[in-house]
């Protein structure tokens, strides 16, 4: 049997059990947990000069259950309710924002789960994002300085306000930073949501999930709700009877778009790369919808223009050349399929400098035919 090091953290079993054995001695039989949905709080302090944390992801969410649980095991649980991880120093908190059942106890039994569904910072810790990194979609970005003076000053647009507005287009074009450019230029609060992560497990979650993430968008206002993969959820009624699980969700989420006043200062932003699958219904609640098209040869070299601005090697290719073999890509290809596999051969190879031999060698690996075509 092997002992822990007498120098690491752990929690006293008798902690841990100290709940559901003092309700077993009132005679209170306490239900075990089957499932809880954490969202990552925070730290509850920061030492002056601390850097700002940035959030905290899971790399994998069956390992993070199980380190949960053998952290949190007896211990008693309900809605709203904090658990803090005492292996990360400061405590660092996550709110319990979905429990079954209420005010049961976690055991070896109980599933844990991370939601989400998350409120980021408005400026990014590294840089602040401008729409003058949004390359091209001129229309768009003309609209999305509208939604800036309604975030600003709310109560001047009244019943002409901008509130919901949908995205469509292929992944890597620029839906979503441009979402977090409207925020970071407004100031404002953005709440990302993957609509995949609306689904809940049991019936009501859905229900449940968006009614909390609008709430708390009105209630850091002004902000803006992003929600991602749109399709996963929104479908148009003929599909709802093939997945039947977002039927509740489709229903909710109407009513909050249907709820958000002029004067509330929340802005939604819905993205898709299947506009055709969208209930109608849903489309309708959109003020104006987006069409983000794949780059054009001129975009995708100023994209790279952009890009290569911030290498931290020197880059000795010709970016025309670049662009007139990556035809079919998009902004986020150029970024991370091109740029950063060159700077990390560079690197990895020992060189000082991106040369043109490496971009070659990079862009031979790229099949630009091969890009998938998104509409249905």
């Amino acid at each position: 049997m092997t002992k822990r090091k007498k120098s690491s953290v752990d929690i006293p079993s008798h902690t841990r059990e100290t709940t559901k054995k003092k309700s077993l001695k009132r005679g209170i039989e306490v239900p075990e947990a089957n499932l809880i949905v954490l969202k990552a709080i925070g730290f509850p302090f920061r030492l002056r000069g601390d850097p700002k944390p940035t959030g905290l992801e899971i790399d994998n969410e069956k390992i993070f259950s199980d380190y949960a649980r053998e952290q949190w095991m007896g211990s008693s649980v309900h809605l709203g309710a904090f658990l803090f991880d005492r292996y990360i120093m400061p405590d660092y908190a996550f709110e319990i924002v979905e429990v079954h059942p209420e005010h049961s106890v976690i055991t070896e039994n109980t599933q844990i789960q991370l939601s989400s569904i998350s409120d980021s910072e408005t400026v990014s810790p590294q840089r602040l994002i401008t729409l003058e990194d949004v390359i091209g979609h001129e229309p768009m970005k003309q609209k999305c300085r509208l939604i800036l003076e309604y975030l600003r000053h709310p109560a001047q647009f009244g019943e002409w306000a901008p509130r919901a507005i949908l995205f469509h287009g292929p992944p890597g074009t620029g839906k979503t930073l441009t979402a977090r450019a409207v925020a970071s230029e407004a100031d404002a609060r953005i709440f990302l949501a993957r609509a995949s992560d609306l689904i809940g497990v049991h019936v009501g979650d859905g229900g449940r999930r968006i009614t909390s993430l609008f709430d708390d968008a009105r209630k850091h206002a002004p902000s803006i709700i992003f929600i991602d993969e749109l399709d996963a959820i929104g479908l148009a009624r003929s599909y709802q009877s093939i997945r039947g699980d977002v039927s509740e969700v489709v229903t909710a989420l109407l009513g909050e778009l249907d709820q958000t006043t002029e004067e509330s200062g929340v802005v939604v932003i819905a993205a898709t790369n299947a506009l055709p699958l969208i209930d109608p219904a849903i489309q309708t609640r959109f003020d104006t919808v987006f069409e983000f098209s794949l780059p054009t040869p001129k975009e995708r070299l100023e994209i790279l223009k952009l890009y290569t601005k911030r290498l931290p090697l020197k880059l000795e290719a010709d970016l025309q050349d670049i662009v007139d073999r990556t035809e079919g890509l998009s902004g986020r290809d150029l970024r991370d399929r091109i740029l950063k596999e060159s700077l990390h051969l560079a690197i990895s190879e020992g060189s000082s400098s991106i040369s043109k031999d490496i971009v070659r060698r990079v862009l031979n690996t790229i099949k630009t035919k091969d890009t998938p075509d998104y509409t249905v």
